[in-house]
């Protein structure tokens, strides 16, 4: 049975319209992930994030200012805790800042 993880992925710079007016946010998920390691599963996190239809259809970022998305953080776990699975907490960027106060 392959250990769990539980996987924080930060994003960064993403311009969306999610209220009707665009705006540059930063958000936190986290993931649950069965898998073989902790590289492995921030891999994982990081596509499940990508792939998330709602998040990229809102999307308006133009080519020259891409958004960005990394690990915050992986710690094995032995049960999914609440339900923070894929839940989003977002927070207002300013334009072209590097907001790394937050956790």
């Amino acid at each position: 049975m392959m250990p769990l993880f539980r996987v924080v992925i930060r994003g960064e710079n993403y311009l969306v319209n999610l209220t009707g007016e665009p705006q540059l946010l930063g958000f936190h998920v986290t993931h649950y992930v069965k898998s073989e390691d902790e590289g492995t599963a921030g891999t994982i996190a990081r596509i499940r994030t990508r792939q998330d239809r709602h998040l990229h259809e809102s999307l308006l970022n133009p080519p020259e200012n891409p958004s960005r998305l990394e690990c915050a953080s992986v710690k094995k776990v032995w049960w999914r805790r609440g339900r923070e699975n894929g839940r989003y907490q977002f927070w207002e960027m300013s334009p072209g800042a590097h907001d790394s106060s937050r956790e």
